[in-house]
């Protein structure tokens, strides 16, 4: 499935325009999701549907590692198709077979050195004549990580559950309604791209269906004091970012564990029970109730936005508590100026020298939230994850955040006024 979300309408604020936009766009059913978690099988494959106009569905993309086999499931609705293909547009050769059914399977490249993108066309033919076309990507992901650099986002793909290659176990649903001051996101919690598989050794549970709701200002007003927050912001489909685990060091609030670094994800530290947490490719895992969110840059996101296109400029992956845009990865070199081209943008934190002088001890290696500090002017981005600068939304200028791929990847703060929708993080309790 390949679409985007358009991000402009004249004569609306910008963030409203935005909301209204992407529930036309993600075709929102108005319906009223429970409140009850739910497991649902995963969706079966749609049938015909005879009442509305011939159409094509190629499904969601997949994010694996190279040399996987890959199943695509294309769906026709309007009628009855009288043929299918398959045919591969871009990207490195793959072997793909059957051509002609709705399913095929997909053999990724196994020699690839980088990571790289496959789009397929899914293309069928009515009765009539009438021929409609639907593309998918398939990203082969291979790690480029430097060992050496703790800052880096883990590399946890060769973890069982990883590859994002599951379906949505449930239709996403999002609604959006103007409120005085507000815009209130409501969503079933359910991502509108593929997971990894849950649960998994590193995380016990299942994704559910359930209601969430948050609201994020519509004229947000950029302070000089950062409120710490555990709950950072939403994506454009409803899906929260979260800075904090619940575990922390024999579960006492001192020493909390972080989700994605490489300090984790080389060694225990102490006896420290956790080191993964079960993350997917899209740096995400899921909580007891049920409920996916991410504790990092959502990759399988980034190329729903972008169509798996190459990206060619800044994307826009949704509104922070205090109403402010953040976006993923990438941003203009010089911030006013969307000519100077398109960087990854990098944070300013880094590990605290020496040694831990309590327990669990040893030394900072970015296991846990206290082994961190900024580091001012150190990266490109404040505190907080923030600029100022221009963007494809906000030609004007505006104060944004980022998700990058160095610590800590989802801001820990924001300098707005938060929503009281979103959790604040908790103080730890005193050292004693």
């Amino acid at each position: 499935m390949i679409s985007t979300i358009p991000t402009k309408t004249a004569g609306l604020p910008t963030l409203l325009a935005v909301a209204l936009l992407l529930a036309a766009a993600c075709d929102d059913t108005g319906q009223t999701p429970s409140g009850v978690p739910t497991t649902p099988e995963p969706p079966a494959a749609t049938p015909p549907d005879a009442t509305g106009p011939f159409a094509v569905d190629a499904g969601y993309g997949r994010v694996v590692l190279p040399a996987a086999d890959v199943l695509l499931r294309g769906t026709v609705s309007g009628g009855s198709a009288a043929a299918v293909t398959w045919s591969q547009r871009s990207g490195p050769p793959a072997e793909f077979q059957p051509a002609d059914a709705p399913e095929t399977t997909v053999r990724v490249p196994g020699d690839l050195e980088r990571t790289a993108i496959l789009v397929f066309d899914f293309t069928a033919r009515s009765a009539s004549g009438e021929t409609e076309t639907d593309s998918v990507w398939i990203e082969a992901y291979v790690a480029e990580q430097d060992p050496a650099d703790l800052t880096a986002l883990a590399d946890f793909s060769t973890m069982p559950g990883w590859a994002c290659d599951q379906d949505p176990v449930a239709p996403p649903e999002v609604s959006m309604r103007e409120l005085s001051t507000t815009i209130e996101f409501t969503s079933n919690g359910i991502p509108r791209h593929a997971t990894g598989q849950y649960p998994n050794r590193g995380n016990p549970n299942t994704i559910g269906v359930h209601t969430e709701v948050r609201r994020v200002p519509k004229a947000p007003v950029k302070t000089d004091i950062p409120s710490e927050m555990a709950e950072f912001g939403i994506t454009l489909d409803g899906i929260k970012l979260d800075r904090d685990t619940a575990e922390s060091y024999r579960n006492e609030r001192q020493w909390n564990y972080e989700a994605l670094t490489p300090g984790m994800a080389r060694r225990l530290s102490g006896d420290a029970r956790f080191e993964w947490l079960g993350s997917d490719c899209n740096n995400a895992h899921v909580q007891p109730g049920g409920s996916y969110h991410y504790h990092g840059p959502p990759r399988a996101l980034l190329r729903e936005l972008t169509a798996g296109a190459e990206i060619e400029d800044m994307v826009l992956g949704g509104f922070a508590a205090d109403g402010f845009p953040f976006y993923l990865f990438y941003g203009y070199e010089d911030p006013g100026d969307p000519a100077s081209g398109l960087v990854a943008v990098e944070a300013s934190w880094d590990l605290r020298p020496g040694e831990r002088a309590t327990a669990p001890g040893g030394a900072y290696d970015g296991t846990f939230r206290e082994d961190w500090q900024y580091v001012e002017g150190s990266g490109d981005l404040d505190e907080c994850g923030g600029r100022f600068g221009v963007t494809p939304e906000f030609p004007e200028g505006t104060y944004h955040y980022y998700l990058t791929s160095d610590y800590p990847y989802v801001p820990r703060c924001v300098f707005g006024t938060p929503d009281a929708s979103f959790r604040a993080r908790r103080p730890p309790p005193p050292r004693g």
